[in-house]
């Protein structure tokens, strides 16, 4: 550290994984470009590598943090929400950065605003889609946000919330030609023969409702092209084999353990269940169905608090048009799967069309100041703490 100019205190929240990830690279940007950061806060072995104190482990507690979910865990989730308060109150940081994580952010972005900590919100909440009224939380308790959909910046500004678009943190994780063909040689994927992937996605629930109608579509695929490959990748968490064993998949089948955005990219079409998946779906260019189903209950719920949204596969919202086929709640069954995967295997036309909407996506993901969203979001988080500094 340079002890002729003043520390920089930031505390960084990351309560996932994947949010681990983008944090680190958000620190390791902004440690790059100015000077005397000591960075403190939550999260794993990524942040930890980059440089962060890690008072509290995303790593044992993450996986403990679903506020809605989980009361089981309530004891653990007040003890690292007290500790990184406690630390706050103690450390006075320049700026907090929270990732993702809404419901234990946007709390936590209350407690720093009443100590006048400014907060910039990298992987801000769905808001435009569900509970919205959070809106009006974020203006009040936060400095910026840093979106990672293009839509989104407009949104928060219509509610008078600063905000600025920094792209998405999946173009920078597009795989290469030789990634790909390296997972299609472990899994022994011929690419002169079709290809099928289908991801259920990773929830209980998800497997639950989705997997077994899958299977169905999957066998209704093989009837219609004889030696066609149905791959299904196991979302991380899932064991492939125990995923093949609950379902009872075919032998044959590619159940795959990691490798998804490998197998999309050299895939003919796929059906997925709605959620970040789509996202790495747009980037691997494969043409693809969307299904979602909840219980009844859930369904009702997700009526309610889901308003003036026409789409929720995240691709046609990005370029505000359906191009893509969503079947939601009772239109997902094999015969409606099979019917559109059928299109877009035996009409090249249609499917040529969806690749090049996918390209637009994949445009309008990109940061538009160039290189990487997390590179845009440290340099922000570094305008803020100049901010503050030529304020004091």
């Amino acid at each position: 550290m340079n002890s002729g100019e003043k520390e920089r205190r930031v505390l960084i929240v990351a309560g996932e994984p994947s949010s681990d990830y983008h944090a680190a690279r958000l620190l390791t940007a902004l440690s790059g470009n100015l000077a005397n950061v000591r960075a403190f806060g939550m999260g794993g072995s990524a942040l930890r590598a980059a440089g962060c104190e890690t008072i509290v482990d995303s790593e044992t507690h993450g996986s403990l943090m679903g506020i809605t979910e989980l009361w089981g865990s309530i004891g653990k989730i007040l003890a690292a929400f007290s500790a990184l308060v406690d630390r706050s109150r103690k450390e006075k940081p320049d700026l907090a950065i929270l990732v993702d994580y809404p419901d234990f952010n946007l709390r936590l972005a209350k407690k720093l605003k009443a100590m006048g900590v400014p907060v910039l919100y990298f992987i801000s909440p769905q808001l435009w889609a569900w509970r919205s009224g959070r809106v009006k939380q974020m203006k009040e308790r936060v400095r910026k946000v840093a979106p990672i959909f293009p839509f989104e910046e407009a949104f928060y500004h219509r509610h008078g919330v600063d905000a600025e678009y920094v792209g998405h943190p999946l173009v920078e994780t597009v795989p290469s030609s030789e990634q790909i063909e390296a997972v299609l040689k472990r899994e022994g994927i011929d690419r002169q023969r079709k290809i099928v992937a289908l991801l259920p996605g990773s929830r209980s629930s998800e497997l639950k409702f989705l997997m077994p109608v899958l299977s169905e579509t999957g066998k209704l695929l093989e009837e219609r092209y004889p030696g066609i490959q149905i791959v299904v990748p196991a979302a991380p968490g899932v064991v492939a084999s125990e995923l093949k064993e609950r379902f009872s998949l075919p032998n044959h089948w590619k159940v795959t353990t990691g490798g998804a955005r490998e197998v999309m990219a050299a895939a003919d079409a796929a059906c997925l269940a709605s959620g970040t998946a789509t996202v790495e779906a747009a980037l691997a260019g494969v043409p693809m169905v969307v299904i979602y189903r909840l219980t009844p209950t859930s369904y009702f719920l997700a009526k309610l608090l889901v308003r003036g949204v026409s789409s929720f596969a995240m691709p046609n919202l990005i370029l505000g048009e359906k191009f893509i086929p969503e079947l939601l709640q009772d239109e997902v069954t094999a015969e409606r799967i099979f019917n559109e995967l059928n299109t877009l295997l035996s009409e090249p036309e249609k499917a040529a069309v969806m690749r090049e909407k996918l390209k637009q996506v994949c445009a309008k993901l990109a940061s538009p100041h160039g290189g990487s969203a997390a590179a845009r979001a440290g340099a922000i988080a570094r305008e803020l703490l100049l901010e503050g500094e030529s304020n004091r």
